[in-house]
């Protein structure tokens, strides 16, 4: 190997190792100690022995949780192995059992890392859909706000979709701010813990849904659903069961999601003759740091021209809860015609807590 190539190595290894040590900090504050150990630890002793090692230290893109979250592809890999039985010594220290001291649950993880080789490499090239659930709780007052101030009916359109599961975000029950919204008789009911005053408006009504993803996952396939259940962090109980609850409701309602690059479905979409009285939105939530630059310039370049042509009667609007330059993620609305981007609220990557701005 070359000095180039080596000093290259060696800075991709130093940048990955930082991102397992901040996603650790950031497991920790959202509530997932195994998750932030075993993040940690892997950080720290993952090494070349393994096919799984090699890939994860030389990864040639963003490691980190603005890029490709990749201590997430190895986490989820793992929690995949234990949730089909295979690695039977790491499963002894996953949930329901108690949290290990971090050596045991290091251990564990490199033994099955060295075991399950193999196996390993074909899941890290997933990019993490947790699709999580709770972020409906963001963007439904998201919504509102939409609703509220066309005082139109909507026609939904997610990228970054992954199950669908927040294309059903009118299905869910919400208190927010001490204000119960959405569907009361729902198996799923979010509850933020809530900073500000209230969304206004009410429920909003949604005329049509429709989302795309590059793999979206069926959740009526035990294998799909399986690996959506992977990413989700193992010793979080309310998580698992709420997006367990989240993918029946999917099963009753089944959606439509295309396979496409999300740059060339937003154009499609928005270039298409427009319905009168329907607001056209454009939604996604902790999806766009995974879409190479090419596709986020055509996005804004094609959310741009529909904006510019949208009227009273045919107004579009876009909404993103995404990650900021301080880590954390923030939502943002912008509405056509006549109205700049607004940031309407703030939160958390699990949306636990919001501040409300609007």
């Amino acid at each position: 190997m070359s000095e180039n190539a080596i000093f290259f190595a060696m800075n991709n290894e130093k940048e990955v190792r930082e991102a397992f040590a901040s996603q650790a900090k950031w497991c920790d504050i959202l509530g997932s100690p195994l998750t932030a150990s075993l993040v940690d630890g892997l950080g720290r002793k993952l090494d070349r022995h393994t096919k799984t090692g090699q890939i994860v230290l030389d990864w040639q893109g963003p490691p980190d949780a603005l890029g490709d979250s990749v201590p997430l592809r190895l986490a989820g890999a793992l929690h995949a192995l234990v949730r089909r039985g295979q690695a039977t010594d790491l499963a002894s220290v996953y949930p329901p059992n108690a949290l290990p001291s971090a050596g045991i649950l290091i251990d564990a993880a490199l033994a099955a890392i060295q075991d399950f080789d193999d196996e390993l490499v074909p899941w890290i090239q997933f990019a993490p859909q947790t699709n999580e659930v709770a972020r409906s709780g963001a963007l439904y007052p998201g919504m509102m706000q939409i609703a509220a101030q066309t005082g139109l009916p909507l026609a939904i359109h997610e990228v970054g979709a992954s199950a669908g599961l927040n294309m059903n975000m009118d299905r869910y029950a919400y208190l927010l701010g001490g204000h119960s919204t959405g569907d009361p008789e729902s198996a799923v009911t979010l509850t933020p813990n809530w900073h500000g005053p209230a969304p206004s408006g009410s429920r909003p009504v949604v005329r049509s849904r429709r989302g795309c993803d590059r793999n979206p996952i069926d959740v009526s396939d035990d294998t799909q659903f399986e690996r959506l259940i992977s990413f989700v962090w193992p010793d979080q109980d309310d998580r698992l069961a709420r997006i367990t609850s989240a993918c029946e409701i999917a099963q009753r309602h089944p959606l439509e999601i295309d396979r496409m690059d999300a740059a060339d479905w937003v154009d499609k979409v928005f270039t298409a003759q427009p319905t009168e009285g329907v607001v056209r939105v454009l939604y996604h939530s902790i999806a766009f740091q995974y879409f190479p630059d090419d596709t986020k310039r055509r996005i804004h370049e094609c959310m741009n021209i529909a904006g510019d042509q949208a009227t009273a009667d045919t107004p579009v609007a876009w909404l993103a809860y995404e990650l900021q330059e301080s880590g954390r993620p923030a939502l943002t609305l912008r509405l056509w015609p006549g109205h700049g981007e607004q940031v309407i609220a703030e939160g958390d990557a699990h949306c636990r807590d919001i501040k409300w701005m609007a």
